[in-house]
């Protein structure tokens, strides 16, 4: 899917250009305080619902797509879409997902933001190879 593909894209020239730093190991403590905890905490939790409710509905027309291409009988507007319906979605979640970033980017200081960024970057990076499965330890109060 093309949106999925510009993510990836996005991600691996950050990674690899614009980021300079070394990556630290995923169990190098970030350090945050307590009211820092808190606070990414309450952002994940701010934007966790909205988050499942589109990963939901992505998954729901992903499903209707695929019954539609089975059918002898697709037609192709409909099929396109259902397509446009996705990437709508797809983009919203992207959104969602820019929009939690930056709020923990604002409870951060800067020598946090830089490991805080690796590991997000470090996360998308697999869940693309693991076709799009998040994979947040609800005990990690960082996860985006």
């Amino acid at each position: 899917m093309k949106i999925r593909w510009k993510v990836t894209l996005v991600a691996t020239i950050l990674a690899c250009g614009g980021l300079a730093q070394a990556v630290p190991p995923e169990d190098e403590p970030l350090q945050l305080s307590q009211p820092q905890t808190r606070a990414l905490r309450r952002i994940r939790a701010r934007y966790e619902g909205r988050l499942q409710d589109v990963q939901m509905r992505l998954q729901g027309r992903r499903l209707e797509l695929a019954q539609m291409i089975r059918s002898d009988s697709a037609d192709k507007a409909i099929v396109k879409a259902k397509l446009d319906e996705i990437i709508n979605l797809e983009r919203e979640r992207q959104t969602i997902f820019v929009d939690q970033l930056f709020d923990a980017k604002g409870q951060l200081s800067a020598s946090q933001w830089g490991p805080f960024r690796q590991r997000v970057l470090r996360r998308l990076l697999q869940e693309h190879r693991m076709g799009g499965q998040p994979q947040r330890p609800e005990s990690d109060p960082i996860s985006p």
